[in-house]
């Protein structure tokens, strides 16, 4: 059964999204970063604190959900605003667009066997833009000393840079993770919806907005979307 949490001007769904799609509305955009079907596993040497760190224990994250099969972005790509990271592992399923947007997360560092950089597909056009942002194992432009909690998880910066190539108040995530684009939208005032299939990123996702809308008061608080699944999965719920 679905489980569904208010916190702030955001509504986060445990389930499975290809489920939960028929059901919602009042969606402005999709901001996502999937799984892109390339069995990702996660470096060795990556210590307590989630960081990269030779010679320390390995964090066994285990599988993401979805990785093990080839994703499709045809369901999220009706809506209004589209943009999905990793879309270079897929982008023959995907609509031509110049709105590319490439996130530099070595800055200038040497190489290692990890991607120099990401990829994403914005719809609609526009131009190619770069954010240059170092995201190295322990070498960190932001979130310095802060634990990663998800294998493939971004920096907030990065996802407040993407929300602003969209201007939709309403953000869908549906491959949320550990809820790093609601934390973005909890900084930013925007509403939010977030979707997870894996109970335990689902349960990070829900204690790091709640930080983050405690952390926002400067900005007015967004009410909730009411996603519009069924009834009972809303009983005893504050809207």
């Amino acid at each position: 059964m679905m489980r569904v949490e208010h916190i702030g001007g955001a509504t986060l769904i445990l389930g499975d999204c290809r489920e939960v799609l028929p059901t919602l509305s009042g969606i402005d955009a999709v901001v996502t970063d999937p799984p892109y079907g390339i069995g990702y596993v996660a470096p060795t040497g990556i210590g307590a604190r989630g960081v990269y760190a030779p010679g320390l224990p390995r964090r066994d994250y285990g599988a993401i959900v979805g990785d093990d099969t080839p994703f499709n972005p045809s369901p999220w790509l009706g809506f209004g605003e589209v943009l999905l990271w990793g879309a270079n592992h897929y982008a023959h399923k995907l609509p031509p667009s110049a709105g590319w947007l490439i996130w530099d997360k070595r800055d200038g560092m040497t190489p290692n066997n990890n991607s120099d950089c990401e990829v994403a597909w914005l719809k609609g056009g526009g131009s190619a833009r770069m954010f240059r942002h170092l995201w190295n194992g322990m070498c960190q432009a932001s979130e310095k000393g802060v634990s990663r909690t998800h294998p493939t998880q971004k920096p907030i910066a990065l996802m407040e840079w993407c929300l602003s190539f969209v201007k939709g108040r309403a953000i869908l995530d549906p491959y949320m993770g550990s809820g790093t684009t609601g934390v973005a939208c909890a900084r930013l005032g925007r509403q939010f919806v977030g979707i997870e299939i894996d109970p335990r990123y689902f349960d990070i996702a829900c204690r790091r907005i709640e930080a983050a809308q405690r952390q926002s008061d400067m900005f007015v608080q967004p009410a909730p979307i009411a996603a519009p699944v069924a009834q009972d999965l809303f009983a005893g719920v504050p809207a």
